[in-house]
């Protein structure tokens, strides 16, 4: 019997050449923003913040970073020493914990994201505006 490794379907094919290519970018863009002492994790969340109008509950941000709460958990205390975030009780439910950027933090983002989004740009420099938009249009799909 042959190893299903040696012929994979398209659909595993796919997703494997995704993972390569997102932890391709990854390091590319985390190699550029260490300067900052972030990662990728590190500047979504201070995005996720901005967008957020800079104040949010860290299972919020979680959930809209797709990752477990043990993650959010680390990402927002390594940030909380950099002091680009700080959190704090809600005076209306104490048992809730608020995560809001500082100045340092808009700061830092303000800085990084661009070097982000330069990165970005010159990954997908080669595709067409058409060819983008098919494929965030089947990207949408999955």
């Amino acid at each position: 019997m042959q190893h299903p490794l040696n012929n994979p379907n398209s659909e595993v094919q796919l997703f494997l050449t995704l993972h390569q290519k997102t932890n391709k970018l990854t390091k590319v863009l985390d190699s550029k923003i260490k300067v900052f002492h972030l990662n990728l994790g590190r500047l979504c969340l201070l995005h996720m913040l901005e967008k957020k109008n800079y104040e949010a509950l860290p299972s919020e941000l979680g959930d809209d970073l797709a990752v477990t709460r043990a993650n959010i958990s680390g990402l927002l205390s390594a940030l909380e020493k950099l002091n680009y975030i700080e959190r704090t009780f809600d005076m209306n439910d104490r048992r809730r914990i608020k995560v809001m950027m500082t100045d340092a933090g808009k700061d830092i983002l303000s800085k990084a994201w661009p070097i982000y989004e330069e990165v970005v740009t010159d990954l997908f420099s080669e595709l067409s505006k058409d060819e983008k938009t098919k494929l965030l249009s089947l990207l949408a799909c999955i």
